[in-house]
């Protein structure tokens, strides 16, 4: 199975995009079938595991895969080709004339070899060679192991030593060799570098389940299901080997920066590696720029906007505006408000992100004490088309705050309708105390949750106890946080999520499709989303969903916001029915507004009472708690839909 599906992915590659390989790659790659089957079925496992890392022959539980894993890895290690005369390409042309190396090539010498053994192993090689050591860490072992005689004794027996020394390294490599039992092995970078941009160029950016296989063998064993719909290949998606090759160091930058992003909520120092990360790609966002430009003038074209996801600006546009994160955490305003006018200057790469950017820039002028410049940029924010509808209120907001701040008379003030509030609650609850419980220390800036004490006397949280008052008014419910109107948003726009749209579905391992959760979703979907919209608001989208659950359910489809373990057809049925067609309908338009991924903000329970038709949902705060800013949208946007909200605040009783 892994080395079909492997050879299925490189077949399907080279068949329509072989002009984005080198011939060097493409002999490679015809290599591989060349194979034996055990040393290809080696090879695939491999791949599936931690890169760069040395794998012990003895460690390897493929035995029952495998006739004999010593002349696998002996084919593995043997030449397909000459390797190049110097001086190469690239350092991976040079590289590709096999696809493994043996320990004898391992770079570190004995310490590196002593690594890979166990602390037990480390043991057993003390004792056979009478090394004492105080402690049996591993530190020891490896000090112990790879400890010299002193001077003096080489003063004392200098001849005597000489030969012992040797005969001593002789004992712990022929002991070693006992004990790993046919050696190591390790793929050549330049053969994974390869085979990775195979992927990408076959997922069309990183694999959707971490490695390149694990998709297509969760589908082969039937573990997961995934969606049925048309996969159509755009085989000019990477028009040249120079535009994925920018691509692909594109995207290794932008993870590079959303690994940055992670690690300066605790340093600093990741904050400044990210500022740099941002200079360091600007140069190269800029060159990228200006080939769209020079290929679309006057903007790109709406049908071609969802290709632009595959243009190296589009990963270096996330690099800059992850870097202005960075420059604002630092307190370094001016620079960031630099690099924003720049995003804000084109509008070919995550135009969904111009509101933000708009704000932000507000938001520095503001505190700068230029109030009328503030002023200004969310005026241009709010006649920005490509403004997201959850940064209107806040932003109309700022425009009567600044306003009155600058004092403008009342005929050239702006006044906006206000956000609609939620009906307040409060419910009193009684906090539990573990007398048993030991203390423990938490991370530094880590919240404990407080719990309550549930009606059966339990420890609970805090939406758990909302839910036991609620259920006394007969409401059903889950905490899930959107999670029951995702579902039902997905059964109901099935047929727009999953239609042929070009660019959307290029493998056949995808929970959704390729631009969701990007502003190219609703660029490419806007007929038929509407045509659907219109159809649920006039028949209540019932149909839709029992025959969409119907379908999908026994499959346990494994498409994206489908929870088959959580929520049953007969819930489903009952909150859509207490719903209506008119509040569906508008609950799946703003959910594709927002490029069709889960609702961000959604509020946290949500409830249903079938015999009078009613559906609440309710966010829970703690007393001091306030909303945030996507949630009083949400909150705005449910309630024009004609559905009750609450805010439930629980308070210590």
């Amino acid at each position: 199975m892994y080395v079909e599906l492997l050879q299925d992915m490189i077949c399907t590659v080279l068949a329509g995009e072989s002009h984005l390989f080198t011939p060097r790659e493409q002999a490679s790659l015809s290599a591989f079938f060349t194979m034996p089957y055990d040393a290809r079925y080696l090879f695939a496992r491999l791949l599936q595991r931690k890169r760069d890392q040395w794998y012990r022959l003895d460690k390897l539980e493929y035995r029952d895969d495998v006739q004999d894993l010593a002349q696998a890895a002996h084919n593995l290690c043997t030449p397909f080709a000459a390797p190049l005369p110097a001086p190469p390409a690239s350092w991976e042309e040079a590289e590709l004339y096999r696809f493994a190396m043996m320990d004898a090539e391992m770079d570190g010498g004995l310490p590196a070899r002593l690594e890979l053994l166990t602390v037990d192993e480390l043991k057993t090689l003390a004792k056979q060679l009478g090394r004492r050591v105080a402690r049996s860490t591993r530190a020891a072992l490896l000090d112990a192991l790879l400890a010299k005689p002193t001077n003096a004794t080489l003063c004392f027996q200098a001849d005597r030593l000489g030969l012992q020394m040797q005969s001593t390294s002789e004992r712990l490599e022929q002991a070693m060799a006992v004990l790993m039992q046919g050696g190591c092995l390790r793929l050549v970078p330049a053969a994974t570098h390869l085979l990775d941009r195979v992927a990408l160029v076959y997922y069309r950016g990183l694999p959707v389940l971490g490695s390149m296989l694990t998709s297509a063998i969760l589908q082969r064993t039937r573990k997961y299901h995934f969606p049925s719909y048309t996969v159509q290949r755009t085989p000019d998606l990477f028009p040249d080997r120079a535009q994925l090759l920018s691509f692909e160091r594109a995207c290794a930058k932008a993870e590079e920066a959303d690994q940055f992003v992670e690690a300066w909520r605790m340093n600093l120092d990741a904050a400044r590696a990210c500022a740099q990360l941002l200079f360091d790609c600007e140069a190269t966002w800029q060159d990228a720029l200006s080939q769209v430009r020079a290929l679309w003038p006057e903007g790109v074209p709406s049908s071609q906007y969802a290709r632009m996801r595959f243009h190296a600006g589009w990963p270096l546009t996330r690099v800059l505006f992850k870097g202005c994160e960075a420059l604002a955490r630092l307190g370094r305003h001016e620079q960031e408000a630099v690099v924003l006018q720049q995003l804000l200057a084109q509008r070919y790469f995550w135009r969904g992100r111009r509101g933000a950017w708009h704000e932000r820039l507000s938001v520095i002028a503001a505190r700068h004490g230029r109030k009328n410049e503030a002023l200004q940029r969310c005026l241009e924010a709010l006649n920005d088309p490509d403004t997201p509808w959850a940064y209107m209120a806040r932003l109309q907001r700022r425009v009567e705050r600044l306003e009155s701040q600058l004092k403008l008379p009342l005929p050239s003030r702006h006044f906006f309708e206000r956000l609609r509030s939620p009906t307040q609650v409060s419910w009193v609850g009684v906090r539990w105390v573990d007398t048993n419980a030991e203390p423990c220390d938490t991370p530094s800036g880590t919240q404990v949750r407080t719990r309550w004490r549930a009606d059966n006397g339990s420890a609970c949280s805090v939406e758990e106890l909302c839910l036991e008052r609620y259920a006394q008014q007969g409401f059903r419910g889950f905490h899930c946080e959107g999670d029951l109107v995702f579902f039902l948003y997905v059964l109901l726009m099935w047929d727009v999520l999953f239609a042929p749209v070009p660019g959307a579905f290029e493998t056949p391992y995808q929970r959704a499709p390729l631009d969701v959760d990007t502003d190219a979703f609703l660029f490419a979907r806007r007929p038929i989303m509407e045509k659907q919209l219109e159809r649920i608001e006039r028949t209540g989208g019932l149909d839709i969903i029992q025959s969409v659950d119907a379908r999908e359910r026994p499959l346990q489809t494994y498409a994206q916001g489908c929870r088959w373990d959580m929520f049953s057809t007969d819930v489903l049925q009952e909150v859509a029915l207490c719903l209506g067609g008119r509040a569906l309908a508008v609950l799946c338009r703003v959910i594709c507004e927002e490029g069709g991924g889960r609702p961000r903000g959604f509020p946290d329970l949500s409830l249903w009472r079938y015999s009078d038709r009613q559906v609440r949902f309710v966010e829970v705060k703690s007393p001091n708690d306030r909303l945030s800013e996507s949630q009083k949208v949400w909150i705005d946007a449910l309630l024009r839909a004609g559905i009750h909200v609450e805010l439930a605040k629980v308070h210590d009783g």
